[in-house]
């Protein structure tokens, strides 16, 4: 009599590729970018390796698609501080915060990746430079406004609103890249203090 063969049942392609990005997501929060293996991610998603490359080109697409969503939010959330050229009251400032610390408390591992995928030259489709010359083009745009409002402070408009950009990324990845060093209340008014101190006549 034969034997019966248990089978897994067969998963969808957007299935597996959820399995992937999830495996993902629970290896960054201990490993960095240059850690991460094809054959770990699959194993911790439970698939064969080869059908990895049936939905990434490499690990370095990978990461960018799972971070995908984190960068756009991370627009948002600077967009949101550029806006606060419309009042500078600390309230105002600290609302912009909160949203980048949120960011950053939710996916700091994942957005950890993304940058040191980028600096090792793994993300082709990703301009890390052109994108935080949009965050610098965004602050840099609120400090002129502020200029014009109230006169000149700054000696230099864009290098302070570089400054201030790499700032925040700094001092954020450092906080929740590897998990919660503090809490999102610290964050806030770390950051909100100095943004404060910077802007304020």
């Amino acid at each position: 009599m034969p034997q019966s063969v248990t089978t897994r049942p067969r998963l969808s392609r957007e299935e597996a590729r959820e399995r992937i990005l999830e495996a993902t997501g629970e290896l960054v929060r201990d490993r960095s970018f240059a850690e991460l293996t094809v054959g770990e991610i699959m194993d911790r998603a439970g698939l064969e390796r080869t059908i990895f490359y049936r939905h990434f080109e490499n690990v370095g697409a990978l990461v960018l698609s799972a971070g995908r969503q984190a960068i756009l939010d991370l627009y948002e959330a600077q967009a949101a501080i550029a806006d606060t050229n419309k009042s500078f009251d600390p309230e105002t400032i600290r609302e912009a915060m909160v949203l980048a610390a949120t960011v950053f408390h939710r996916d700091g591992p994942l957005l950890r990746t993304v940058f040191e995928a980028s600096a090792a030259n793994q993300l082709h489709m990703v301009n890390e430079e052109a994108l935080r010359g949009r965050f610098d083009g965004l602050v840099a745009e609120m400090l002129h406004d502020l200029e014009r409002q109230r006169g000149k402070r700054f000696a230099d408009v864009g290098e302070t609103a570089r400054a201030l950009n790499r700032l925040n990324e700094n001092y954020l990845l450092d906080a929740f890249g590897r998990g919660p060093r503090v809490s999102i209340d610290t964050a806030v008014e770390t950051l909100t203090q100095i943004w404060v101190a910077v802007t304020s006549y």
